[in-house]
């Protein structure tokens, strides 16, 4: 029976190569591959400026560590005023839910990180993927996308780690690195990016057969 529409979300570890596999994969499926633009949507609810959100993403090693970080991207002193609302960090973490879960019901989707596979854990057509990768390899690409030494890049991918763990643990009460969780489970430094896209469009092909 066909399964329509289907998603496929990308966990997966900072430096693992989402945001290209991802790209590379929606451009074979013919599907959206959505990352900052759920960031976007949220960010106009809230009453941020597009270029605001994108420029303060770019002073942060990874943006989506937490929800909670979107307040810093306001004006310190300005956060502070009587009519800026300030959500808490379960209120943006509801606002993700909602904006993920009102697309994935009327497309088909790539979601890039931000608990997507726990979010749609109810979807009758999710190939949920966790990607992972030796930790000489992440810091060698962190190295070159944010121009750092290697002790430096090594360091951002450990404290991302960290943070990701905590903030999954906190909202899904779960270890996201347990591969039970998924349906697959990649290390793109042992199988290239080019091999991982393929693997993950033959799941998706058996899936919606």
């Amino acid at each position: 029976m066909t399964c329509r529409p289907f998603v496929v979300t990308l966990s997966h570890q900072l430096g693992s190569g989402a945001a290209v596999v991802g790209q590379k994969l929606a451009e074979r499926l013919g599907v959206p591959c959505l990352d900052r633009e759920i960031l976007f949507q949220v960010a106009e609810k809230l009453n941020l400026a597009e270029a605001e959100l994108a420029g303060r993403e770019q002073r942060l090693s990874s943006f989506w560590q937490s929800f909670g970080r979107l307040v810093a991207m306001t004006d310190p002193a300005a956060s502070l005023t009587a009519d800026r609302y300030v959500p808490s960090d379960r209120e943006l973490f509801q606002m993700e839910c909602d904006t993920i879960s009102r697309i994935a019901e009327k497309s088909n989707a790539i979601f890039i990180g931000r608990c997507g596979r726990f979010i749609l854990r109810g979807h009758p057509c999710q190939v949920s993927v966790l990607l992972h990768a030796d930790l000489p390899a992440r810091a060698q690409r962190l190295a070159a996308l944010y121009r750092l030494s290697h002790g430096d890049a090594v360091k951002l991918a450990e404290n991302n780690d960290r943070e990701r763990a905590a903030y999954i643990q906190t909202f899904t009460r779960q270890n996201w690195l347990d591969a039970r969780l998924y349906d697959l489970c990649l290390n793109t430094s042992t199988l290239g990016l080019d091999r991982v896209v393929e693997a993950i469009q033959a799941c998706v092909a058996a899936r919606t057969a």
